[in-house]
C-alpha cells in the first residue's frame, strides 16, 4: 500500500489529516499578496502540529480504496508512521506525492509544502432539495415576450335527432334479443337438481378466512402507502471513473463547492462517485432527472 499517497489524498479531500506519531496535517489558506509590481493570488499551505484527535477515518479511507479490512489498513498505517519517525531521526525526508515532505528541524517535525502545490476550490451552491433544483431549472427557461392566442374553434352543434333514433333502434334490438333468449331458455328448461346442503362449519370458516385475508391486504396497502410518503436517505451514483485519481479529483472539486460526496471502489477499473440525498420514493425519478442535468452524468441511479 502506498500510505504516503493516501495521506495526501485524504488531506486534500478533507483539508486535514491526523497521522499518529507524525502530527496533525492541516490545509491553510494564505491571503493574496502584492510585491509592488504584481498581485499574487491566494494560495494554500500545509502545516503540521503535534497532537490531534485519534480516529479511524484515515484507516477506513485506505481500506475502502484498497479493498482490505480496516485492521489491515490500520496496521499498515502504524508501520508507516513508525518507520517515518525512524527515518526523520536519521535525517531523511518523508515525501507525500504532489503535496510536500516531512523533515525534522531542531528535534521538531515540520512539513514543507511543494512550490508547485495548487489547491483552488471553485464555487457552486449546495443542492438541498428537489424543489430547489426545479426552481433553478425554471429560472433558466426563457419566457417568450408574447404568446399567440389561437382563434376560438367554432361551436359544434349536436344532432339530437340522430342520437334519439340510434337509441331507439338499440332498445328495439335489445328487447327482441332478450325475448328470443327467454323463449329458448323456457322451452329447454328441465327440472332442477336438488340443492346440496351447505356445511355451516365450512361456510363460517371460509368467511373468517376471507375476512382475515382482506384485513391483511388492507394492512399491506396502508404500510406501502405510508412508506411512499416518508422521505428516506439513499446513496446515488453521480459519476463513474476508470481510475482512482479521476474519482478523487472530482470528489475534491465537489467538496470545494460545498457538496459532500464519496468514492466507492467497485473494481480496479470502475470507481463510483456517490452522493447521499433524502427524498420520497414517489419523487425518485424526478430527483434523478434533476441530478443528471446538475452533475452532467446521464446514468444517475440508486447505489445498492
Amino acid at each position: 500500500m502506498d500510505i504516503a499517497r493516501y495521506i495526501g489524498l485524504y488531506l486534500i479531500k478533507n483539508n486535514f489529516c491526523y497521522v499518529h506519531g507524525l502530527g496533525n496535517l492541516e490545509l491553510k489558506k494564505l491571503p493574496a499578496t502584492y510585491d509592488g509590481k504584481i498581485l499574487l493570488p491566494a494560495s494554500y499551505r500545509v502545516d503540521v502540529t503535534t497532537g490531534g484527535s485519534i480516529d479511524d477515518n484515515l484507516a477506513n479511507f485506505i481500506a475502502t480504496n484498497e479493498q482490505v479490512s480496516i485492521s489491515k489498513a490500520a496496521n499498515a498505517l502504524r508501520d508507516f508512521s513508525e518507520q517515518a519517525k525512524k527515518d526523520l531521526e536519521a535525517g531523511k525526508e518523508i515525501h507525500l506525492p504532489a503535496v510536500g515532505k516531512f523533515v525534522q528541524e531542531n528535534g521538531r517535525i515540520v512539513f514543507i509544502t511543494n512550490d508547485n502545490f495548487s489547491y483552488k476550490p471553485g464555487g457552486m451552491p449546495t443542492i438541498r432539495s428537489n424543489k430547489q433544483i426545479e426552481e433553478q431549472i425554471a429560472k433558466q427557461i426563457p419566457i417568450p415576450a408574447s404568446i399567440p392566442i389561437p382563434p376560438p374553434e367554432p361551436e359544434k352543434r349536436v344532432n339530437w335527432t340522430l342520437i334519439i333514433l340510434v337509441v331507439v333502434l338499440l332498445v328495439i334490438l335489445g328487447g327482441g334479443g332478450f325475448g328470443y333468449y327467454y323463449y329458448k331458455s323456457s322451452k329447454n328448461k328441465g327440472p332442477l337438481p336438488p340443492e346440496k346442503p351447505v356445511d355451516s362449519t365450512i361456510l363460517n370458516g371460509g368467511m373468517r378466512a376471507n375476512a382475515d385475508s382482506l384485513r391483511r391486504a388492507d394492512s399491506i396497502r396502508a404500510a406501502s402507502a405510508a412508506a411512499d410518503t416518508l422521505p428516506s436517505m439513499r446513496r446515488v451514483v453521480i459519476g463513474l471513473y476508470p481510475d482512482l485519481n479521476g474519482a478523487d479529483r472530482y470528489v475534491r472539486q465537489l467538496k470545494g463547492k460545498g457538496v459532500t460526496a464519496e468514492v466507492y471502489v467497485k473494481d480496479t477499473a470502475n470507481y463510483l462517485v456517490l452522493l447521499s440525498v433524502t427524498c420520497k420514493t414517489a419523487d425518485t425519478l424526478t430527483l434523478f432527472d434533476s441530478l443528471k442535468h446538475v452533475y452532467n452524468y446521464p446514468d444517475v441511479k440508486s447505489f445498492k
